[in-house]
């Protein structure tokens, strides 16, 4: 079977974990084709997982966040996020000029298991690093290009439905992970992750799940300070520094999503959807939209129809658009 999956949109429990399950019991490993230009901003929303994950960039340029720290990749670039890591990649450019991969696997996937000395001795020392949160992957890093080779290798691997692929996918992921793990014992321990940005990263969390419960009703940064006992100035602060948005800036890009998401996947009219998604005013609704997506709501749902083949409903035959 083979192990490359197009990757669609991302979903998370009340703790930001993802729900989606990376393959198997028996084969934890999973490669996902995010395209960009068909699921747009559905795959911008902060999440983590108890996986480990390799990015590559195939088109285009990523910002890709990990906590705090955040880099850009370009074609051929990657980054590395350890596990349990809140993180996030976005398009730099236009949508339909961006790809990338992710690769998604279980600690123990490379060691086999985890009560061996593999695991003990190369993946939890890595898992336990919280100076290591991300790492990201340049060409012009003899090991890192090395490792980025890998990572090409098993993604053109994870297409194929080959009878051995499970072992050759494998082997070139214990070879990356060989590189990142001896490369990062040479380079020395980092400073390891100050408490103070670990607190900031739980309240983070927090707001982002609140945020996603309640973007729909009217809601302001004091309902979201409130939310984890704190001022709306150490809100702004904390969120700011997290994400490398404002809270207000993060609900609007969010409700944005939402409202992507409806335009493609149901027949709810435009005016419907805009209020369903926590806009109060059409106006505002249709200028953000704008900004974000580059078109109308009318006119991107017309063009995800064209994809989709989806019948127009009444109320949208007689809707202008804006």
């Amino acid at each position: 079977m083979g192990y490359l999956y197009r990757q669609d949109q991302i979903l998370v429990d009340q703790s930001m974990y993802e729900l989606q399950k990376h393959g198997t019991k028996e084969f934890p490993f999973q490669v996902y084709l995010n395209d960009f230009s068909r699921f747009r901003g559905h795959l911008e929303d902060w999440h983590c997982h108890l996986e480990m994950e390799f990015t590559v960039a195939l088109k285009g340029e990523f910002e890709c966040g990990m906590n705090e720290r955040r880099c850009r990749i370009r074609p051929g670039e990657g980054v590395f996020v350890n596990s349990g890591v809140l993180h996030m990649h976005r398009a730099l450019g236009r949508y339909e000029d961006s790809e990338s991969i992710s690769i998604v696997f279980l600690p123990q996937f490379v060691s086999g298991g985890t009560d061996n000395l593999i695991f003990r001795k190369f993946v939890e020392p890595v898992m336990q690093d919280t100076g290591l949160r991300g790492e990201p992957l340049r060409r012009d890093v003899r090991w890192q290009e090395d490792a980025l080779d890998c990572l090409l290798d098993i993604y053109r691997l994870s297409r194929k439905d080959s009878w051995i692929a499970e072992m050759k996918i494998r082997d070139r992921m214990c070879e990356a992970w060989e590189l990142l793990v001896e490369n990062r014992r040479e380079e020395g321990a980092r400073k390891e992750t100050a408490p103070a940005d670990m607190v900031y990263e739980e309240r983070a969390k927090q707001i982002l799940r609140y945020i996603q419960s309640h973007y729909q009703e009217d809601i302001s940064i004091e309902d979201m300070a409130r939310q984890v006992h704190i001022s709306r100035t150490e809100c702004f602060r904390c969120f700011q520094r997290i994400t490398g948005k404002s809270p207000k800036n993060y609900l609007n890009s969010y409700r944005i999503r939402q409202a992507m998401r409806r335009l493609e996947t149901t027949q709810d009219s435009v005016t419907d959807i805009c209020f369903s998604c926590g806009f109060n005013h059409m106006s505002y609704f249709v200028k953000r939209f704008r900004e974000s997506v580059g078109m109308s709501p009318g006119k991107y749902r017309d063009m995800m129809r064209g994809r989709e083949d989806l019948p127009a409903t009444e109320a949208e035959k007689g809707e202008q658009h804006a």
